[in-house]
């Protein structure tokens, strides 16, 4: 318009922008609450809930796709020791410090969550077993030769990790216990190693 707006008009438009501002900031306080329910407090990186939902999304996708889907299981060992030794603060400060190695490692396209205690899994999307174990490996290698500082600690861990890739028809629980399976058989043989789900590599 090419004239300015009169005292009545301005108010009117007022309350409609008033009627606007309270729906639209409940919407981004909203938005923002469901983003963080999938944090992980501690690390900043997606949680349990992101991940079991995230993981039912990336085999549909791989399935109708005819796409390539890998899973890791990394899990911190002898951390209940630093919690013994050091206490939970720096326990904490070595849990940030291995997500955030971790994250380093990994490409873009990877998806690190905290799944619980001192356990952290990457999916993989369009990556067989061989590539996953060459993530593993590398997050593996670059964790155990990094040593890092907490509270005037420091601090040198290493990883067990177990990887699966996808099969035909696979479910989002199957996969995960493959890789599961294979972090236990690392853990066994001496930890501070990556161990393949047998049913893969066969």
């Amino acid at each position: 318009r090419d004239r300015r707006f009169n005292e009545q008009e301005l108010e009117v438009l007022e309350k409609l922008l008033c009627s606007l501002l309270y729906p639209l900031r409940n919407a981004l306080l909203y938005q923002h609450a469901l983003q963080m329910a999938q944090k992980d407090p501690l690390t900043g990186i997606c949680n349990r809930a992101a991940f079991d939902q995230t993981l039912s999304a990336e085999i549909s996708h791989a399935l109708r796709h005819d796409l390539q889907c890998s899973m890791l299981i990394l899990d911190i060992d002898h951390f209940k020791a630093i919690n013994d030794r050091f206490g939970h603060i720096i326990g904490d400060c070595a849990l940030k410090a291995v997500a955030d190695m971790a994250g380093r490692c990994k490409r873009d396209g990877d998806l690190l969550f905290r799944y619980g205690g001192e356990e952290f899994v990457v999916l993989m999307r369009d990556t067989g077993l061989a590539g996953a174990a060459l993530l593993a490996e590398r997050i593996r290698s670059h964790i155990a030769g990094h040593s890092f500082e907490c509270s005037g600690a420091t601090l040198h861990v290493s990883v067990s990790v177990g990887v699966s890739a996808m099969a035909d028809e696979d479910t989002p629980e199957a996969l995960f216990k493959r890789a599961d399976d294979a972090l236990y058989q690392a853990k066994r043989g001496g930890r501070n190693r990556v161990c393949l789900s047998p049913q893969d590599s066969a």
